[in-house]
């Protein structure tokens, strides 16, 4: 038997069988033709996908310059600029702190030392803590009263702090920070340097 047109080795007598159905061409339905009251437009998937990135960026650029508090831990932080009347009022020297928000040893200092409950109630109990915190990376400057505190303490190295009576007199230096223990000894050793004048 031969190959013929309408199969393999098929006899080609009787009545000519229709094709199977899914062999039969079928005519393929209309498209849906738009609206005539709105035009029909389409943002390129792309675009969309760019718009989302760029709206996620903004919220975490945001977030990440949101002004962190002025204080750090469980001290009991007093504004600055006030420091120095509240020393002569307690009867306490001034703790200055000075510090940056880009500081790696500054962020170990506030989380192993000012988080510290023991060591923050020392702090807060023997001292006037006051907390400075340094932008001149982040802003291109500081605030003047800033500046005159980094001036006339010779700051410049992070973190630094500075014990100093009420009239504004160096009693002790701290730079760097290397380890609670040495914190500890520094603040000891300040608080004895201290003679309170009411």
């Amino acid at each position: 038997m031969e190959p013929t047109e309408t199969g393999a080795g098929l006899n080609n007598s009787g009545p000519a069988a229709a094709p199977p159905p899914s062999l039969s061409p079928s005519p393929s339905p209309e498209p849906p033709s738009p609206s005539p009251s709105r035009p029909q437009t389409r943002i390129p998937q792309a675009l969309l996908w760019i718009a989302a990135a760029a709206v996620v960026l903004r919220i975490v650029t945001v977030v990440a310059d949101r002004p962190k508090p002025d204080g750090a831990g469980l001290v009991a932080w007093k504004p600055f600029a006030d420091a120095a009347a509240l020393s002569q009022q307690a009867g306490k020297p001034v703790l200055y702190d000075f510090t940056a928000a880009w500081c790696v040893p500054c962020h170990r200092l506030d989380a192993e030392a000012w988080g510290d409950a023991a060591i923050a109630k020392g702090v807060t109990d023997r001292f006037v803590p006051a907390r400075i915190v340094d932008r001149q990376r982040e802003d291109g400057h500081n605030a003047s009263p800033i500046e005159e505190l980094e001036h006339r303490f010779h700051v410049e190295a992070f973190p630094t702090l500075i014990v100093a009576d009420a009239a504004g007199k160096e009693l002790a230096r701290m730079e760097g920070y290397g380890g609670r223990e040495r914190l500890e000894e520094f603040l000891s050793g300040a608080v004895k340097k201290f003679a309170p004048t009411r």
